[in-house]
């Protein structure tokens, strides 16, 4: 499924992933906490508006996006993970922008991470719940850089990087390992070529194998919502509903009960979806994310940077782009995240 993809062609993959989480944070965020029957109707006029340019709206991104430009920024500035400066984005950044809707959960780490000077930036985490840590799902939502930056690397390199990022806020192993899965999902669909058959239960399959090492440590759920998926494809069941799903897989902010999630939400995108009358496979994905409700600006978000890593920018409808926030701008720090990857890829090999 994988093969090389031309520097052009990567390029538009980067610059689709950051385009496609911002997307969905932006689009999906006026629907939170919405239940999976929300009115079809309702949906189905917000993507016509959308897409037909009705829409003068500009619509505002939320803590997902806040947090994931900290994460690309660090990478950019540091040219690796970089624990202890990534602590002090997230921090500057809430106190900056405190409405942008972040839980109450990470702000107490905020708080804590602020108040020690920074001296320890996982133990405020670690703290968290009791000494359990966070299993939330704001490690996963803000990963994507990662997968970016470090596509060359190995999937237990990677695995490293995501865990350090992660632990700063979300030290469960449930927590951690979301943002692993999701961190593999988007490499795994940078690496494939989207002009050649997809095939979802390889795609599935592969992402399971590579979970299955790393949950046998930690006995976390991810693989049994893998396998749950992977049946849906099996027995031919492609169509079922939205409803369906947020029982099956969850549509929490939980991380095992929403990256399996927009997981599937990618997948489904691929197909035609009988009440949403749209031939553009990405559109596809956004929208049905937002259907399943629940926590609907950071599925779709994260549902949206596994799109646009396949598909690359330019299957993006520029209608879907023009009403998101700071566009620009995070087009722009994907081209820093393509360039530095690039320069990194060729320190390796040299």
């Amino acid at each position: 499924m994988t093969s090389e993809i031309s520097n052009s062609g990567l390029l538009s993959k980067f610059r689709g992933c950051m385009m496609g989480s911002l997307i969905g944070d932006c689009l999906g965020a006026p629907f939170e906490f919405d239940p999976p029957c929300m009115s079809k109707i309702i949906l189905e006029n917000y993507f016509s508006n959308l897409l037909t340019g009705g829409s003068i709206k500009m619509f505002p991104y939320t803590d997902d996006t806040c947090m994931t430009l900290s994460v690309a920024r660090s990478l950019v500035e540091n040219k690796k993970v970089n624990p202890k400066d990534l602590a002090k984005r997230f921090v500057d950044e809430y106190y900056s922008q405190p409405k942008r809707g972040y839980g109450m959960h990470v702000i107490d780490v905020f708080h804590a991470l602020k108040e020690t000077n920074f001296e320890d930036v996982f133990l405020p985490g670690k703290m968290q719940f009791n000494g359990s840590g966070s299993y939330g799902n704001g490690a996963a939502m803000r990963i994507a850089p990662i997968a970016l930056f470090g596509h060359n690397k190995t999937d237990e390199s990677l695995q490293r990087d995501v865990e350090e990022c992660s632990r700063i806020t979300h030290n469960h192993p449930n927590g951690y390992n979301g943002a692993i899965l999701q961190c593999l999902a988007v490499k795994a669909a940078l690496k494939s070529d989207s002009s050649k058959e997809f095939d979802p239960v390889d795609f599935i399959s592969q992402l399971e194998k590579k979970m299955e090492a790393i949950e046998m440590k930690d006995n976390s759920p991810y693989c049994e919502s893998l396998k749950k998926i992977k049946e849906i494809y099996l027995q031919d069941k492609e169509g079922i509903s939205a409803k369906e799903i947020a029982e099956c897989l969850g549509h929490d902010i939980s991380a095992p009960k929403s990256v399996p999630t927009a997981i599937y939400s990618f997948l489904r995108g691929m197909n035609p979806i009988s009440e949403f009358e749209c031939l553009n496979p990405f559109a596809r994905t956004i929208y049905f994310a937002i259907s399943i409700g629940g926590d609907t600006d950071t599925i779709a978000g994260m549902a949206g940077s596994i799109a646009g890593a396949y598909y690359g920018i330019d299957a993006i409808p520029t209608e879907l782009q023009e009403r998101c926030e700071f566009k620009d701008e995070v087009d722009n720090l994907a081209y820093k995240l393509y360039d530095e990857s690039q320069e990194s890829t060729s320190c390796v090999l040299g």
